[in-house]
């Protein structure tokens, strides 16, 4: 696989762990070791969309943004081994979408932040 297959494999997880609304979620389980394990078994689907539509399935998602569907035709290319590298070597991956997903969720906050800030000091 290469590195920008690795990429956007990343990025398709970090919108998908995003996505999932793990408040609402009653578990005593580390919310990154759950999301671990149900895309290592959600990688042993036959294809990349039946991948991305099991996981969603896990965490009751019932659609994706439509920023995915380029990732997921790129990715489409190689699947097999995609969803085989997938497999075996889940939690880099995972680790790694986890961080970009809460990195953007981050400099989001950080975002509205100041828009309340200026919204303040403007009044």
């Amino acid at each position: 696989m290469v590195y920008e297959e690795e990429q956007k494999l990343i990025e398709l997880l970090a919108v998908i762990y995003s996505k999932v609304p793990w408040g609402k979620m009653r578990t005593s389980k580390n919310p990154h070791d759950i999301f671990n394990h149900r895309v290592r078994a959600a990688a042993r689907r036959e294809g990349i969309y039946a991948f991305a539509s099991k996981l969603c399935n896990y965490f009751g998602l019932q659609s994706l943004p439509e920023e995915v569907i380029p990732i997921l035709e790129y990715l489409r290319g190689n699947e097999t081994e995609v969803l085989n590298r997938l497999s075996s070597e889940h939690i880099p991956y995972c680790v790694r979408a986890i961080v970009l997903a809460k990195s953007r969720k981050s400099e989001k906050q950080k975002e509205i932040n100041m828009l309340n800030f200026n919204e303040v000091s403007n009044d």
